[in-house]
């Protein structure tokens, strides 16, 4: 994916489209056109290579946790184990078919990963985290941090970081 990203060359057009659908995903093609001041058919050339590039990796609906049943969050801190590549790439490649987990990232510092859990209540997480622990993930240590409320989420991307590329 890294080398595909340095290939591209992200112009005025192109920062412009990606604005328009970070801030609506659902805008037609035409309508999409018409706000980025491009041809129909420029504007779908540039949109099919930020897609093709995998610069827009999808499109998806965010949906209210507070009005679909309520749901909590938990920021969940990895240590693993051992930290051998191999172990690494075993907990990346097992995480990706666990629904409970929207997000997963590798950081640096005194833990190996952040987690970004979704739960229908503080059970259901605790049965979800052991059943992670039973696994065979390498998971040493985890540590909860449960979210009390969202004051930030789901930002655009800022454009003026795509320009340093």
């Amino acid at each position: 994916m890294k080398s595909k990203l340095n290939t591209v060359r992200l112009d005025a057009w192109d920062l412009r489209i990606l604005a328009e659908l970070q801030a609506d995903g659902r805008i037609s093609k035409s309508e999409l056109a018409k706000r980025v001041h491009l041809s129909a058919s420029a504007c779908s050339e540039r949109l099919r290579i930020l897609e093709t590039t995998g610069i827009i990796e999808g499109y998806c609906a965010r949906l209210s946790p507070f009005l679909t049943g309520g749901v909590i969050f938990v920021m969940v801190e990895v240590v693993l184990d051992r930290h051998r590549l191999e172990d690494q790439r075993h907990f990346e490649t097992a995480i990706q078919g666990i629904s409970g987990i929207l997000d997963c990232w590798a950081i640096g510092g005194r833990v190996d990963y952040l987690m970004r859990v979704a739960a229908p209540s503080m059970a259901a997480y605790q049965e979800f985290m052991e059943g992670l622990l039973q696994v065979g993930l390498g998971i040493d240590q985890y540590y909860s941090l449960v979210v009390t409320k969202s004051v930030k989420s789901n930002s655009p991307i800022p454009l003026s970081a795509l320009r340093q590329r």
